[in-house]
């Protein structure tokens, strides 16, 4: 595998972006229609081991929305794929369309890019934009999510489409069930399932997720902090 590939595909498909307390969050790698509460930050982080190798990554991803709905991700991706390792920055925004509510739908985008590891400097970032929206069904019993970008993959030199749909079920007045399949063009789709819950509702969530990508499944355990 080369250098970035993985953490730009997860990217792509819709993972970088802040929450509010009732966003989709982690485990989510699709995205939705939903943002920090103005004035409020979050910090989520998580770290994924790839089963039957050594592979793993390391997110930690830092959001605020000090405009109100203007939320600004700044945040990195290390990974470890024997013999190669990296370390992306990510930069992106994210403003709402249309606010979700309860048995309605929302619309929002995002646009940021990625700092790859290219050795030309007019390649090294590669931007992108993702187009996001989201739909509540019988009293928020089940929300689904649907995004479409693209990415100019720079150091490729050539543009990708990029997708994802996913669904969040509510088990308990804490515990959330996702799944999703997300992917790019000339890529085979990848799926991922998880959990989330809530130890102090609005302020601390862990989750943990399983998922397949390229014949590999992987595992992760994260956390995020709203304040």
């Amino acid at each position: 595998m080369k250098p970035m590939q993985l953490p730009v595909l997860l990217l792509l498909a819709g993972l970088i972006a802040g929450s509010a307390a009732s966003h989709a969050a982690r485990p989510f790698v699709t995205d939705d229609a939903r943002t920090v509460d103005p004035g409020g930050c979050q910090i989520e982080s998580f770290a994924k081991q790839q089963l039957r190798s050594r592979a793993s990554e390391f997110w930690f991803l830092p959001a605020c929305n000090p405009l109100g709905n203007l939320e600004m991700t700044l945040g990195s991706i290390n990974s470890n794929d024997t013999p190669d390792s990296s370390h992306t920055l990510i930069v992106q925004g994210k403003t709402l369309l249309r606010p979700l509510q309860t048995n309605g739908f929302g619309l929002a985008m995002s646009a940021g890019a990625l700092e790859t590891a290219s050795p030309a400097p007019a390649a090294r970032w590669s931007p992108y934009v993702n187009l996001i929206a989201s739909l509540s069904l019988r009293d928020d019993a089940l929300v689904l999510h649907a995004n479409a970008g693209a990415l100019n993959d720079r150091p490729a030199s050539r543009s990708r489409a990029t997708w994802g749909a996913g669904a969040e079920i509510p088990l308990t007045a804490r515990l959330y069930g996702i799944a999703e399949s997300y992917g790019q063009e000339g890529e085979r789709p990848s799926q991922h399932a998880g959990l989330r819950y809530w130890i102090e509702p609005n302020r601390i969530q862990v989750d943990g997720s399983a998922g397949t990508q390229r014949g590999r499944t992987w595992l992760s355990m994260g956390i995020r902090l709203l304040f």
